[in-house]
């Protein structure tokens, strides 16, 4: 199942005409209710769609429970893509630097045709201030009630969309390894708000290295699914393979070094070839299979977390702090 979940998704995104065999009526609930779980479910309907030209039909009802899945997806994203506009336009009206983060984002990494069809999960935005002043942007909106934490304020301004406003863009609960985040990102800071059209977002450089570094602090917590990986699959293919260089001339390879992020990051490569079916010549990082394998039984299998605490012991411990 495994493997025909992966050709589903190398025909959703054009790396792959058709899947090796045709699923029976069972795997074709299994491969539908595995992208549903996975966040994935709007992409992997595009190759749904592209299978009908070789004669490979999912059966009439889960084909039209899919059909409708994905046009709740495209409907959510007419909602979320008008509401993240009017937010980023309210905020400039304020000379307040902002950058929409993932989501919204990287949507348009995926092309005209898919786009619309990324699963929205809300409204990641960082803006270039401090967390009090957050709260009084969200105070002066007429909120009586300003939920935040530590790095995060949310504004309840409408109810079908979250919204999450940042005092930064990255962050990790490892003290060592957070100062050095914080670090490069105050340094690279200029790339962190570049205007494309209609919208303030991450240079293409940027989000390869907060990509990888938000998948890494999610993978701590088990909260990594299909969709994130997507995600890195279309910001680095992007790039095609023409990865730029960063303050103090450092590679992407050097800044996750720098992370102490190497082996998980070459294992995310790895994960981009063997489900994807990215090229090594688009890759900024060696791949390496067995992290890479590590990662997609954690994605794929659900969490395990004795073998994350024995994989990832350190980084374990400061995940597990409040």
């Amino acid at each position: 199942m495994e493997k025909l979940f992966y050709e589903l998704l190398q025909v959703s995104v054009g790396q792959l005409d058709c899947l090796s065999r045709g699923p029976s009526t069972e795997e074709w609930l299994e491969l539908h209710q595995l992208a549903q779980r996975q966040a994935v479910a709007g992409v992997c309907y595009k190759g749904v769609e592209r299978l009908f030209e070789f004669g490979l039909r999912a059966p009439q009802d889960v084909s039209i429970d899919w059909m409708s899945e994905a046009e709740e997806v495209r409907m959510s994203n007419e909602v979320v893509d008008k509401h993240c506009a009017t937010l980023q336009k309210k905020l400039l009206e304020r000379k307040i630097y902002n950058s929409v983060l993932l989501g919204q984002g990287v949507a348009r990494c995926y092309g005209d045709e898919l786009q619309e069809l990324r699963q929205p999960n809300g409204i990641d935005v960082v803006l270039d201030c401090n967390l009090a002043k957050i709260i009084k942007l969200v105070q002066q909106t007429g909120q009586a009630t300003v939920r935040h934490s530590r790095r995060v304020v949310w504004l309840d301004a409408w109810k079908d969309t979250e919204v999450r406003m940042l005092p930064q863009a990255a962050y990790s609960k490892n003290p060592l390894r957070n100062a050095k985040v914080q670090r490069w990102f105050r340094q690279n800071k200029e790339q962190l708000f570049v205007k494309d059209g209609d919208r303030m977002l991450p240079s293409a450089d940027m989000n390869v290295v907060y990509v990888l570094q938000h998948l890494h602090e999610q993978f701590l917590y088990g909260r990594v699914d299909m969709r994130l990986l997507m995600d890195c699959f279309f910001i680095m293919k992007q790039q095609g393979g023409r990865f730029g260089t960063y303050k103090h001339n450092m590679t992407v390879k050097k800044v996750m070094s720098h992370f102490g992020m190497k082996a998980f990051a070459g294992g995310v490569m790895w994960v981009m070839q063997e489900v994807f079916a990215m090229n090594a010549e688009q890759l900024p990082i060696a791949p390496r299979e067995k992290e890479g394998r590590f990662i997609l039984q954690q994605v794929i299998g659900g969490r395990r977390w004795w073998q994350m605490l024995k994989h990832n012991p350190l980084q374990m411990v400061w995940a597990l702090r409040k």
